[in-house]
């Protein structure tokens, strides 16, 4: 038994946006389900939403299962603060595992007299990813130390396109984001949730997939199933120069501004979808429920007020944080000076501690972003679509030990 990534001991159990947080390993929302190895499962004869029970100490709790590569064998767990039977939010949302506590040890958390067995029923478990392995594909890419020593700078290649190619005379916004700081905390996604009042959904739309985090934290697992290494990566809008969101919107909502950014004009959005159909990321979302109408004062003074609350029926996405931008750059005029690099901190690299997310002015040479961007460890994810993103990922670079993945 631990305390869970996101509500701890229970303590947080009520907050939403924690709920609705994925777990950074396993990627499961909205509960707290018994995590078993690869090899244990099969043994049990368990698979994932199966019910186990749990039995311990003459106490017994049932939870679902979820299969985890890289659980160690012979280990069980299951994390606490869940399972209230009051709470406007945590009520019956997962299963309360503070009965299987042996607080007369000096190590109340771990228990050795378990029996798990196969119960009755199924229950679904609400994950914001389903599929876990790159399969030979490269957009999260992980070298090893002697491998990067091995890479070049890299090449400039230009890719055909009938679509002319954008001019940014003045400023172009981008963002460099480095895989080998990232280790999938999240706190990214909460930091742009509180700052662009984006809606929790609960756990059934999250089971449709219908989350609406503007960014989210792949992860992916590589090498052996049961010992594989895990890579984060976060994705976001790549505000892309050739953007194919933008061709195929019928009432222009979403276009391109002088300065590099993907806009998004909320009340000329119809809600045809085309747009997300089109993004190679999918990292659009589609409000389909009104998650704010019904919000009165003083709820919904929580919002910030220099964001749109958009309604049903609207597509959106990251911004990167404009209202920051136009702040910043009102200040510096009424300062009658130019914007300093590093002035501007999107609620995403604002909140990250291992400063994994920089933003920037890439038309700026000396710029932290623009320097990073053109690092010989640096790539745009599906570049080879020829949409030019202006977010440039640093590859993940590990140092194992010889003979270890």
């Amino acid at each position: 038994m631990l305390p869970a990534a996101a509500v701890y001991d229970g303590r947080y159990a009520n907050n939403g946006w924690l709920n609705e947080l994925p777990d950074p390993v396993t990627k499961i929302t909205w509960g707290n389900p018994l995590l078993l190895s690869l090899n244990d499962a099969a043994r049990l004869g368990l698979k994932d939403e199966d019910i186990a029970s749990i039995t311990c100490g003459g106490q017994r709790v049932e939870a679902p299962v979820a299969v985890q590569p890289g659980q160690a064998d012979g280990v069980a767990s299951i994390a606490l603060g869940y399972g209230r039977k009051s709470g406007n939010i945590a009520a019956g949302i997962g299963v309360n595992a503070y009965p299987l506590l042996d607080v007369s040890s000096p190590a109340p958390f771990l228990r050795g007299d378990v029996h798990i067995a196969r119960a009755q029923g199924r229950r679904t478990i609400s994950r914001t990813q389903s599929h876990h392995r790159l399969e030979g594909r490269d957009h999260a890419r992980s070298w090893t130390l002697a491998e990067y020593a091995r890479k070049t700078e890299p090449g400039k290649e230009e890719w055909a396109s009938l679509i002319p190619s954008p001019q940014f005379p003045e400023r172009k916004w981008g963002m460099a984001i480095d895989l080998s700081a990232c280790v999938g905390c999240s706190a990214c996604v909460i930091a742009c949730q509180s700052e662009n009042n984006i809606p929790v959904v609960g756990p059934e739309r999250v089971a449709e997939g219908r989350e609406m985090h503007w960014i989210r934290i792949d992860r992916y697992y590589e090498g052996d199933p049961q010992a594989p290494s895990i890579i984060h990566q976060p994705v976001l809008c790549q505000h892309c120069d050739n953007a194919p969101c933008e061709i195929v919107c019928p009432v222009n909502a979403t276009t391109h501004s002088a300065e590099g950014l993907n806009q998004m004009t909320y009340n000329r959005c119809v809600g045809t979808r085309y747009c997300s159909n089109n993004c190679p990321y999918k990292v659009r979302r589609f409000n389909f429920f009104e998650y704010t109408a019904f919000k009165k004062e003083p709820e919904s003074l929580v919002y910030n007020p220099e964001v749109t609350v958009r309604p049903r029926g609207v597509m959106e996405k990251c911004t990167f944080c404009i209202q920051r931008i136009q702040e910043a750059r009102s200040r510096a005029n009424v300062e009658g000076r130019g914007l300093v690099d590093g002035e501007i901190m999107p609620a995403c690299a604002t909140a990250c501690p291992a400063e994994a997310l920089v933003f920037g002015d890439l038309n700026d040479p000396d710029s932290k972003v623009s320097k990073l961007s053109r690092q010989n460890r640096g790539y745009h994810m599906l570049e080879e679509l020829g949409i030019k993103p202006a977010v440039t990922y640093l590859a993940d670079i590990s140092n194992p030990a010889e003979g270890k993945g």
